[in-house]
């Protein structure tokens, strides 16, 4: 009898090791049916507070939020958003406190060699945003040696500010709302960002401080940004993104996520008094 309760017990302990081993990203979600995606909300169109004009609630709007409520419906999962500093996504993904990052982020490198990525979903360019009047006389990388530049602590223009702009002033701060209060009271003379971000701003402030994409060249190459995801078994849940990456591209969905996102973000940036 002892023999038989024995080699049952064996049995069990190695069934348990084989589902843990076959167990994986996606089928652990399924088993607690929801996704927790971290975002750090401020960084308009991706992912910023908007106020439903239907139900006057503040809720989370851009093509961030919007892909993430997709990948939760697509797999029938429930989606809780978890607002956090860019800085400490990759922290609390790799903690286990958040399932995925959906906040714009690059799949740098460095940032591969702790996490893995989806294929990216959106590509956008980088550019030197300032004031119009700072725009007049700074055209060139040489033009800012010693001059302040602005970037978003944690987020990849700190490299191109780095690697483009050694020789200027940085300023390095995790706020993108407040970095532009900066640039346009006059405590920096420039500030990186994507495009489609900055041309929120330019919209924002065309009547107050006219902001602008200024001539200084910046270089960067990147397929875009991607979805974060933990290291691990983690294949079957990339593949499932990826498809719908695919899916939402190809259909226009995507593109109608950003339009919306553009446009609602375009109405609520106000100039700082």
């Amino acid at each position: 009898m002892k023999k038989l309760v024995a080699i049952l017990l064996s049995l069990m302990l190695i069934l348990a090791v084989v589902f843990s081993v076959s167990a994986d990203a996606l089928s652990d979600l399924q088993a607690k049916g929801k996704i927790v995606v971290g975002v750090s909300v401020g960084y308009p169109p991706y992912e910023f507070y908007y106020t439903n004009p239907e139900s006057g609630k503040e809720e989370m709007a851009g093509f961030d939020i919007a892909l993430a409520y997709g990948i939760g419906e697509k797999l029938g999962l429930d989606v809780e958003i978890a607002d956090q500093t860019f800085a400490g996504l990759i922290t609390a993904l790799q903690a286990g406190e958040i399932d995925l990052i959906i906040s714009g982020m690059v799949a740098k490198p460095e940032r591969k060699e702790v996490i893995d990525f989806s294929k990216p979903y959106y590509a956008a360019t980088q550019i030197m945003m300032m004031t119009e009047e700072k725009a007049n006389t700074l055209k060139t990388v040489e033009d800012m040696t010693g001059k302040k530049v602005g970037a978003q602590m944690g987020a990849l223009q700190v490299d191109i500010l780095e690697e483009q702009f050694s020789n200027a002033e940085p300023y390095i701060i995790d706020n993108v709302n407040v970095l532009v209060l900066d640039l346009v009271q006059g405590n920096i003379d420039g500030l990186l960002l994507a495009d489609l971000v900055a041309k929120q701003y330019i919209t924002a402030y065309k009547d107050s401080v006219p902001l602008v994409i200024s001539d200084v060249p910046v270089v960067y190459n990147s397929n875009g940004a991607s979805i974060g995801v933990a290291k691990g078994d983690n294949e079957s849940l990339i593949q499932a993104l990826d498809a719908y990456i695919d899916e939402v591209k190809a259909d226009g969905t995507f593109d109608s996520w950003v339009d919306t996102a553009a446009a609602q973000a375009a109405s609520l940036l106000e100039p700082a008094e």
